[in-house]
This record gives structure tokens, C-alpha cells and sequence, in this order.
């Protein structure tokens, strides 16, 4: 994945669960946090303690942040 590419993809998700790289997360284009997944499952995503839902929110890739 380039930096800026959109997560939508379980294996995209665990991917960047595994290897700490950090991801943005937006909601209607406003940014909501950044930083690393911490847990991840079809319906959410944990970011250092805060759950997401994968549907309400958008996962941009951010290595090198």
C-alpha cells in the first residue's frame, strides 16, 4: 500500500495490525485520530483504545507518521 490509500480490505486491516504502521481515521473527510491499530474484526477497529466502526469510518494508511 502507498501512504494515503484507503484500508477496505480484513487483510489490509491485519496488515497494518501486524506491522504497526499507523493509519488515519476520518469521517465524511474530517480527520478523527491517527495512530496504530491495537485490534481489528470485520465490524471494528481499535486504535489505541477507541473502537471504530468499519462502516461509519474511513482508514487511510499512514506509514512513516
Amino acid at each position: 500500500m502507498q501512504q494515503g490509500e484507503k484500508l477496505s480490505h480484513h487483510r489490509q486491516f491485519q496488515y497494518h495490525l501486524q506491522h504497526a504502521i499507523p493509519v488515519e481515521v476520518t469521517c465524511n473527510g474530517v480527520h478523527v485520530d491517527i495512530g496504530v491499530l491495537t485490534a481489528v474484526d470485520a465490524h471494528f477497529a481499535e486504535l489505541q483504545g477507541t473502537l471504530y466502526s468499519r462502516t461509519r469510518f474511513t482508514f487511510i494508511s499512514r506509514p512513516g507518521y
